[in-house]
């Protein structure tokens, strides 16, 4: 039986241990903040400001992704596209970068990783090793340059579960990007893709090659670059984790990850501050035109009405939402969407929203 063949049945628990300890003791050893590494009952990281940031997030199979997503071309909408890369690196990626944004949200620097993986007991031990390559990859991002894996946990089940907790330290003054301290008169600005992941999600839930028509996939041909991004927004999800310490250090009063949908996230803002969010209809109009030819291939009689719809209401994004005063100079990579104002904590647009946002919870 060959490497590739061993599964984690066959190999046991501790084999498995030394298999992810050989893809993650390298990569944690170029990186300081971790006296004492996984080995023993727990990991010892250290924290100059003396304070912690901390987050958890679970991904799970048949909820959070489908391992047919990445079967290949033939089964992607009759498509030339590539798959974006292979799917347990995928799933190690989007798990951590989903974490990771929730740190730098916070305007603090990812520090630390700890995963708990549940896995049926076929999966092959190759697949853990890639899964562990793929966390490294979103870690090895601008922004989280010091942030080591410090262990978990594994387990086994009938599907793929992924639950991550994730430390971060706050910046030297100790302040962070909170809901709660928006005020009127400021304005509201985002960072990052709006609605990217929810198109490419509805892309990948499209029926096979044998449902295609010609027309249908020369509108791909023409349409691959941002189809594309779409797919890999979902799969492969790249946030900048950067953005939370340069919107503090340019005078954001508040801030938070864009994950369940922009309605969603700014209403949570909205109460929070005890304010009123009025959206840019202009500017988000414009945002949803950028995806109307992915639309067009799940609906073209409404593809300007589902274009919208993902934009104020797609998840996953994990973008940065964040309030600066009127006066302040806007990050690179931040664009105004809307102001704050006072009344009541509610968010306003005119355009057309359906389901506003995710509800990880909701039938």
């Amino acid at each position: 039986m060959t490497a590739d063949q061993l599964t984690v049945t066959d190999a046991g628990e501790d084999a498995v241990l030394e298999a992810i300890t050989e893809v993650i003791a390298p990569f944690n050893a170029q990186r300081s903040g971790m006296p004492l590494g996984p080995g023993d009952d727990a990991a010892c990281l250290s924290f100059p400001a003396g304070a912690a940031v901390i987050t958890t997030d679970t991904m799970s199979e048949g909820q959070d992704f489908r391992r047919q997503w990445w079967l290949g071309p033939e089964e992607l909408g009759g498509t030339e596209f590539e798959p974006v890369a292979e799917w347990p690196m995928d799933i190690g990626t989007k798990a951590a970068a989903q974490n990771l944004s929730d740190i730098n949200a916070m305007g603090a620097e990812p520090t630390a990783l700890l995963v708990s993986l549940t896995l049926p007991p076929q999966t092959p031990v190759a697949w853990v090793q890639d899964f562990y390559r793929g966390m490294i990859r979103a870690c090895s991002a601008a922004g989280a340059e010091n942030c080591v894996i410090a262990g978990g946990d594994l387990g086994s089940g009938e599907v793929i579960s992924v639950t991550i907790t994730a430390l971060g330290a706050p910046p030297e003054d100790g302040k962070l990007l909170r809901r709660s301290s928006a005020t009127a008169g400021e304005l509201l600005a985002v960072n990052g893709a709006l609605g990217y992941a929810a198109a490419g999600l509805e892309v990948l839930e499209l029926p096979g090659a044998e449902a295609v028509t010609e027309a249908e996939e020369q509108h791909c041909e023409d349409h691959a670059e941002i189809i594309r991004s779409c797919l890999k927004a979902q799969q492969q999800p790249e946030p900048v984790l950067t953005a939370g310490p340069s919107a503090l250090a340019a005078g954001a009063t508040a801030g938070m990850d864009l994950s369940d949908g922009l309605l969603r996230d700014a209403q949570r803002l909205a109460e929070a501050s005890g304010v009123r969010v009025r959206l840019d209809d202009e500017v988000l109009t414009r945002r949803a035109g950028r995806l109307e030819p992915v639309a067009e291939l799940i609906g073209p009689a409404s593809a300007a009405q589902r274009a919208a719809h993902w934009v104020l209401s797609g998840g996953e994004d994990y973008g940065l939402l964040a309030t600066f005063p009127e006066s302040a100079e806007l990050p690179e990579g931040f664009e105004v969407i809307g102001r704050i104002e006072q009344g009541s904590a509610e968010v306003l647009t005119g355009l057309e929203t359906g389901r506003r946002g995710w509800d990880s919870l909701a039938p």
